[in-house]
């Protein structure tokens, strides 16, 4: 993987940091993931409560817990990047991408909100309708 994304400040470096994320997804290279979260993350996600048994999962060790038996369960995955949008006072990054997690492709998004060091610091899966 590439070096770590510029913390997202305008719409170019918001894309650039989407594409990373994207990119480490795609590899399946939990480590690069978890590379962009703070030690004491908080992630939302409804997968996570099929795993876990909570739709919440607290800091970097327990993400890094959920992930990889999630990636592992999943014969197939694969995101493809639709935008990326910045809110800069919230410092707060909106992912909208294609995925496909086994099945046919499903509308998704990503809500980060970064810390003052630049690494996510909260951040919200969200899977919607099929996509096609």
């Amino acid at each position: 993987m590439p070096p770590i994304p510029e913390v997202p400040v305008n719409p170019d470096s918001a894309r650039r940091w989407a594409e990373h994320w994207i990119a480490a997804w795609n590899a399946r290279d939990v480590e690069a993931v978890l590379a962009l979260f703070a030690d004491d993350c908080r992630f939302h996600s409804p997968k996570a409560a099929t795993l876990t048994g909570r739709g919440m999962v607290s800091g970097k060790a327990a993400l890094r817990d959920y992930w990889t038996r999630a990636v592992a369960a999943i014969s197939q995955l694969h995101f493809e990047l639709e935008s990326a949008h910045w809110d800069g006072h919230g410092r707060t990054l909106l992912i909208r991408y294609l995925a496909r997690l086994g099945g046919p492709a499903v509308i998704a998004a990503e809500v980060f909100d970064f810390a003052p060091e630049g690494r996510v610091l909260r951040g919200t899966a969200l899977y919607g309708a099929p996509a096609d």
